[in-house]
């Protein structure tokens, strides 16, 4: 239970009851925003690369990039995104795929997906391409008297929110993500692979629980392989490696990409982030939050934080902690709590996934907020909208 910014009581409700209550336009880093249904064009460039504007509802990115490459005829790794976007929601966002025409992926007909511009460009579109994302989101079931409620909650935000990592961070369903990644922190590496093959709690899939538990109380992974369902990939692709190789978990760990491998360790950063952050919150009065050791102000780009231009005041930058980080009383404190040291994110077990720890502004602009009776707003990227719509809930 993460402490709120707003002290008021919320308006309750759900919110994702169905894509069109969930809308989100991406913000590229030069301010455009990709709005839903519009054309966007930008100059073509000599290149092997072709960029495009990919609207979709109810499709993951992952499933949608994997359904056009399906069509294109061509490799899912031939793709690259900026940024990932909501299943349940309409969203627009900033794509590219190399080795393909732009007229192909004009053409292409696909349920529930169009492609609003194409270019051509010299380089792929980079993870973190973005600025932000601008959200429309409607409140299903609120309280009747919330319009006058979400007023009084945003006098009390003033333009601001918590900066946590929202649920996303650590597992949509199973939530074991950081749990994961301090096994690895603390050289558990065998407990780690466990924990990642047979947690079934959370577990929505009937027949992957059942095999999950299975392999829990058999350690048979040659068995195991022949049960759990063909959609867990990643699962699959370390029980076939450790059905030959049952004594090297850490092999077993490296059959999975290595962005999958770095979630585990940055969802234990975003958990003492959010720890950290909540413990100040309640603390605090109002938005006031005091500079501590080792943090800085940093000034913004395009109304949006940028931790990469220090102050003399402005937003807080908080730390990210990794084996690099000078930490202070309070975020000692805190790890002691997790039973992990910053050293421990120089991983002896795992080297590639060490982490000498960043920054991350303690709250986050709740830029051009509106209520007509949908919520509308905008956020840096990184940002969780899920951990903005918390404070106007409070469920």
């Amino acid at each position: 239970m993460l402490s709120s910014l707003s002290r008021s009581p919320g308006i309750g409700g759900s919110i994702k009851s169905a894509p069109e209550d969930f809308l989100v336009e991406e913000i590229a880093p030069d301010g455009t925003v990709y709005g839903l249904g519009e054309q966007i064009s930008y100059p073509n460039a000599s290149g092997q690369y072709v960029h495009f504007i990919l609207q979709k509802t109810d499709w993951s990115t992952s499933s949608a990039i994997s359904e056009i490459a399906k069509r294109l005829r061509t490799s899912q790794s031939n793709f690259n995104f900026a940024g990932s976007k909501d299943k349940v929601a309409i969203t627009t966002q900033l794509a590219s795929v190399r080795g393909s025409s732009k007229e192909a992926l004009s053409g292409l007909k696909i349920k529930d997906i169009s492609i609003n511009g194409v270019w051509s460009a010299l380089d792929r579109v980079h993870l973190g391409d973005l600025l932000g994302n601008r959200f429309t989101i409607t409140v299903r079931g609120a309280c009747d008297d919330a319009a006058s409620r979400i007023g009084v909650i945003s006098a009390e935000l003033d333009g601001k929110m918590p900066n946590y990592f929202g649920e996303q961070r650590f597992g949509s369903t199973r939530n074991n993500t950081h749990t994961i990644g301090m096994m690895l922190l603390r050289g558990e590496v065998g407990e780690a692979v466990r924990s990642f093959l047979c947690d079934s709690d959370g577990e929505e899939h009937a027949e992957a629980k059942l095999a999950r538990k299975e392999l829990a109380d058999t350690s048979d992974y040659g068995r195991a392989l022949s049960a759990y369902p063909r959609h867990l990939r990643l699962e699959r692709s370390m029980l076939a490696y450790l059905a030959k190789k049952p004594n090297d978990p850490a092999g077993a760990l490296r059959c999975l990409p290595r962005h999958i491998l770095l979630l585990f360790v940055h969802a234990v950063q975003s958990h003492v982030f959010n720890n950290l952050l909540s413990e100040r919150l309640a603390e605090s009065k109002g938005t006031e939050l005091s500079l501590e050791a080792g943090e800085f102000f940093c000034g913004e780009s395009f109304g949006f934080p940028d931790t990469s231009k220090t102050e003399a005041e402005g937003w807080i930058a908080g730390k990210l902690i990794g084996y690099n980080t000078p930490v202070n009383e309070r975020e000692q404190a805190v790890l002691d709590a997790l039973g992990i040291k910053k050293e421990d994110f120089r991983m002896k077990s795992l080297p590639e996934l060490s982490a000498k720890g960043s920054y991350r502004t303690l709250l986050a602009p709740l830029k051009d907020f509106s209520f007509d009776g949908s919520f509308r707003f905008s956020l840096p990227s990184g940002s969780y909208a899920t951990v903005a719509m918390r404070e106007f809930m409070k469920n």
